[in-house]
């Protein structure tokens, strides 16, 4: 079989989906403590074995209502060179198989925020969003920090 890992998530009704490399853990829902004057979509921080990371909900900041609350969502830690962090999705599906030659590039601004989507893949009968939260986190860390 080939093509890249992803795993696949869901926020609200739509299906995202995130290189495999990109995802360090994936761990139930645990209520961050809430930072004072933080960014709305800034759920706070959680304590994961001795590291504080900062937990956002990825919904809110991409414009998505999430479906579920709390114990049923599932934080997804994103961990590359430049810093750690959680975001908080609905549900987290499975790990998938997708060929670069199935994701289709935007080649258009639908939205703020495209930068951060690699492409739409189609599989079986829906669409995958595909997205490079790594660049999300840096864009928003730099309006976190700025």
């Amino acid at each position: 079989m080939t093509g890249e890992q992803f795993v696949v998530f869901q926020i609200g009704k739509e299906k995202y989906a995130v290189p495999i490399e990109q995802v360090n853990e994936i761990i139930g829902y645990a209520a961050p403590t809430k930072i004072p004057f933080s960014r709305e979509y800034i759920l706070g921080v959680i304590n994961l074995r001795g590291r504080i990371i900062p937990i956002i909900n990825l919904g809110e900041k991409i414009c998505i209502k999430n479906e579920k609350r709390n114990d049923d969502q599932k934080i997804i830690i994103i961990e590359d060179s430049e810093g750690v962090f959680g975001a908080v999705v609905d549900d987290v599906e499975d790990v998938k198989r997708i060929s670069k030659d199935s994701i289709k590039k935007i080649n258009y601004v639908v939205c703020n925020g495209t930068e951060y989507i690699i492409g739409i893949a189609k599989q079986d009968n829906y669409l995958i969003v595909m997205l490079d939260l790594n660049l999300f986190w840096r864009k928003c860390s730099n309006e976190i920090y700025n």
